[in-house]
């Protein structure tokens, strides 16, 4: 029974110089390595989005950067690639020029943006909670 869970499971050459049970622990170091890659990819993204996050700090006092983060996280999670039917970006905003923008300058427009309609981030969020859209 052993030898069908094995041969099912665990990848192995039939033939070769790396036959055998050394290609079991390769094909398991193997694996790891890719494991790790991917756990940096995600720690990369994670620094990607607290730079974000300090550099719309800068733009905003600590009241009301509360209301943009908990508004940004809801809209996009942080992706500035985010997309949903014809809003794009960190704000969902509907213009391809958004798009195209940089993750700072999307969050410079969408503060702009902020300021002219609602004057606060806490408001556009009230009323992203209320309506469903801001």
């Amino acid at each position: 029974m052993r030898k069908i869970f094995d041969t099912g499971i665990t990848i192995t050459p039939k033939r070769g110089r790396i036959a055998g049970p050394s290609a079991k622990v390769r094909t398991a170091y193997c694996l790891s390595l890719m494991l790790l890659a991917l756990q940096a990819i995600s720690i990369q993204s994670s620094k990607a989005d607290m730079n974000l996050k300090l550099y719309a700090y800068n733009k905003l006092d600590w009241q009301e950067f509360q209301c943009y983060n908990w508004l940004i996280h809801k809209e996009s999670r942080w992706n500035p690639k985010a997309r949903n039917g014809s809003h794009y970006g960190l704000g969902q905003m509907r213009s391809t020029w958004y798009r195209d923008l940089s993750p700072k300058q999307q969050i410079d427009a969408h503060i702009k943006y902020i300021r002219h309609r609602y004057a606060d981030a806490c408001i556009a969020l009230h009323h992203l909670e209320t309506k469903g859209w801001h």
